[in-house]
C-alpha cells in the first residue's frame, strides 16, 4: 500500500522533455548542496582554528550571534549546526560564494 501511495505523488513523465527537465534540476540541487557542504566545511574549520587561537573572540564558544542556538559541541560540526539552526529561525539566507566568515560571525 505504501508503495502505491509512493509512486501515485510522482508526477507523470509524458515525454523527454520533461525527463530532461527534471534531470536538470537533479543536477542543480546536486551542485548546490556541494557548494553548501564546501561552505560549511570551511566555515567550521575557520570556527575552530579561531576558537584555538585565544586573542580574539571569534571562534570561541558564547561570542558568535548563533552561539546561543548551540546546543552540543561533543560531535561533529556545532557551529554549523547552531548556524543552520539560527538561520531556519530568523529566515536568513547565506550566500555560500562569500567565504568572508567575520560578517557571518
Amino acid at each position: 500500500m505504501s508503495e502505491q501511495m509512493r509512486l501515485s505523488m510522482l508526477p507523470p513523465l509524458s515525454d523527454d522533455e520533461d525527463l530532461k527537465d527534471l534531470e536538470r534540476q537533479f543536477e542543480l540541487f546536486t551542485e548546490y548542496a556541494k557548494k553548501k557542504r564546501k561552505w560549511e566545511n570551511a566555515f567550521q574549520k575557520w570556527s575552530d582554528e579561531h576558537a584555538q587561537d585565544g586573542t580574539d573572540c571569534l571562534g570561541k564558544c558564547g561570542y558568535g550571534d548563533m552561539c546561543e542556538w548551540c546546543a552540543d559541541t561533543s560531535y561533529g560540526r556545532p557551529c554549523v549546526r547552531a548556524l543552520n539552526k539560527m538561520c531556519r529561525e530568523k529566515r536568513i539566507t547565506i550566500d555560500y560564494n562569500d567565504y568572508d566568515f567575520t560578517k557571518i560571525w
